[in-house]
């Protein structure tokens, strides 16, 4: 499919703007793996980190993906107390961030914190360009959510990072990607009830495995355990999670 070599190049290009040595903010879905997978193939020092609450999603998953992908990972399962601490931390850094950014933001917290590698890898924008969010079925607001994405979310994402000393890129967000993907028709990016349809093919034809190729996700604040114990501590607190986010 011409779209597939398209991106390819697009991707191949960003790649000579990756430094020599990285970690990848890793949840085992297509977008951090694809990014990993690529990474690698330019004989570029790899690491993976993945921040989720214990018993979760990603906490079981990672680590069979890491082993498909052949990289080292180091996995982050910090308990309630440091996450509620990180919330604190991060409204200190952002108080405009609204609570559902916040959690969203809580593997890069983490990931940054304990990462020992100085340059973090995140997958941030694939959603946006590749139409991987459920709500794109009914109303597609990608362009919108994009232009937040790159004049807002990342740059407290990267405050974030530069808390921990860290600093944050985003290969998707990448000029000629992002032209790249803008130009794909949308019934390629969202085709037959598959999101990130055009992505996913070209992950395949470059050799990604197709378990996590073809991998449904979840959105990282539901597969990472995040909300699930947010909602539990604001219960404890006789409050609602967005309540609870706000009122700390």
């Amino acid at each position: 499919m011409e779209w597939e070599k398209e991106l390819r190049k697009a991707f191949e290009d960003a790649m000579w703007r990756i430094p020599a040595r990285v970690g990848i903010v890793f949840s085992g879905g297509l977008d951090s793996s694809l990014l990993a997978y690529l990474i690698n193939m330019h004989d570029k020092d790899v690491h993976l980190y993945s921040a989720a609450v214990k018993g979760s999603h990603d906490s079981k998953w990672v680590g069979k993906a890491a082993n498909l992908l052949g990289l080292p990972i180091k996995t982050i399962e910090p308990g309630e107390d440091e996450i509620v601490e990180a919330i604190s931390d991060i409204k200190k850094i952002d108080p405009r961030a609204d609570p559902l950014s916040i959690v969203i933001d809580l593997p890069h917290y983490f990931t940054s914190k304990y990462s020992e590698n100085r340059i973090l890898v995140s997958g941030q924008g694939s959603d946006e360009l590749f139409l991987g969010y459920k709500k794109y079925e009914k109303s597609n607001t990608s362009s919108q959510d994009l232009d937040k994405l790159i004049n807002v979310d990342s740059e407290r994402e990267r405050k974030i990072a530069g808390r921990w000393n860290r600093r944050l890129i985003f290969p998707y967000l990448d000029e000629i990607v992002v032209r790249t993907a803008k130009m794909v028709p949308d019934d390629l990016k969202l085709h037959n009830g598959t999101h990130k349809y055009i992505l996913r093919k070209m992950a395949e034809s470059i050799g990604l495995t197709p378990e996590i190729a073809l991998k449904p996700k979840k959105s990282a604040q539901y597969s990472s355990g995040f909300k699930s114990i947010l909602e539990e501590i604001a219960e404890k607190n006789g409050k609602r999670i967005y309540e609870f986010i706000r009122d700390l």
